[in-house]
């Protein structure tokens, strides 16, 4: 390390007033390495903190790591995927993925984003995109369709379209070409790719996989996937189970990526139904009813429990941090004065339109600890 890094980290310090002893605590090693990282190169050794060791320190402390301790020794990519998937849809995968993707974006990192899903195609056949100059514009996407896949995978999408298509008698081919269109696009990209996944990961610091039916893509190439738990959603714990037992069951010579849930939704027990509060307010509500939406609050808060004690039983270690229903807010106030065609879409961030709001500060918790913490 600099003798400029290594008077750095020791004025923050002194400047926090925080001792040898504790600093090295919070970044979890003993005072000798803690002061061999303050002395400078005069000495007979020349320690070299881990980026975890520092990350720990600054995040433990309360201080905002300086961008001279995130500049890496060579300009090398780190080439590291990840994947925040579900196989079901509407949990929050795609919006999630981007605004991690947006807050490496913000902190200087080359970062790409590989999807299939069908709302970034139709945006991108009106011609939308990004906006320029936000975290989001930063950062290249790229459609599945257009990489290189492999051999196996190509002959299986032509036999499917053989035997639905080209083998249907004349006078059903046409519906079956409207049908299986999709595929036959597909394959006609395909032929046209001149690049593969792995091309991309060798280019990029980070690239994300905006994917949830091509697990075998997940498997091979992932470093880290963050599976998605609608916390209010029984059939995306079922969807969750399913998508980790596809993608154990595949063999493959890489080893496995680390697995974690990512429980989103979370406010088991702390709301209940505003329409219930507003009219339990009401004078002269008779007993009955009053008992009523008592006993629905309490159905409420005791199904959303049991589902986050399901969660919790699942195979599947849990991501410390949880997303609550404030991105559902901050997104309806950028909405509100905007037209429907204007309003939050898959080329939005938290961090370009509501980067002060509570939102905000899950995704950056999120990405440290994804990035810090589990990779």
């Amino acid at each position: 390390m600099k003798d400029e890094l290594r008077m750095l980290l020791r004025k923050l310090r002194e400047s926090a007033k925080i001792s040898v002893a504790l600093a090295a605590k919070r970044a979890f090693v003993d005072e000798r390495t803690w002061r061999s990282w303050e002395t400078l190169k005069g000495a007979a050794y020349d320690r070299q903190p881990s980026e975890k060791a520092l990350w720990s320190f600054f995040q433990r402390s309360g201080i905002e790591m300086p961008q001279e301790f995130k500049a890496r020794a060579d300009d090398k990519p780190l080439g590291k995927v990840l994947s925040i998937a579900s196989y079901k849809g509407g949990v929050g995968k795609s919006p999630i993925t981007i605004n991690v993707a947006a807050q490496l974006a913000e902190q200087n990192f080359k970062v790409a984003i590989v999807t299939d899903d069908g709302v970034f195609r139709g945006m991108c056949n009106d011609g939308r995109g990004p906006a320029p100059g936000t975290q989001v514009s930063k950062i290249d996407f790229y459609d599945e369709l257009d990489l290189i896949t492999s051999q196996a995978d190509l002959k299986k999408m032509k036999k499917e379209i053989r035997d639905n298509v080209t083998h249907l008698p004349i006078g059903e081919q046409q519906m079956g070409r409207f049908l299986y269109g999709h595929l036959i696009r597909a394959v006609e990209r395909k032929a046209l790719a001149t690049e593969r996944l792995s091309d991309l990961i060798i280019r990029y610091d980070y690239v994300f996989l905006d994917i949830n039916v091509k697990t075998e893509l997940i498997r091979r190439h992932a470093d880290l996937v963050a599976i998605v738990l609608d916390s209010n959603c029984y059939y995306s714990i079922q969807s969750a189970e399913a998508f980790l037992a596809a993608l154990r069951a595949i063999k493959c010579r890489k080893a496995a990526p680390a697995y974690f849930g990512l429980i989103t939704n979370c406010d088991v027990g702390g709301v209940s139904r505003e329409l219930q509060e507003f009219v339990g307010d009401l004078p002269g509500l008779s007993d009955e009813i009053r008992e009523d939406l008592q006993q629905a609050k309490r159905e409420h808060y005791l199904r959303r429990e049991r589902l986050h004690q399901i969660i919790h039983a699942l195979d599947l270690p849990m991501l410390t941090t949880e997303m609550t229903a404030s991105h559902k807010i901050a997104i309806e106030l950028y909405n509100e004065s905007r037209d429907f065609l204007d309003g939050y879409c898959y080329f939005h961030s938290l961090i370009d339109v509501a980067p002060h709001s509570h939102a905000a500060g899950e995704v950056r918790r999120l990405t440290d600890e994804l990035i810090n913490c589990r990779m």
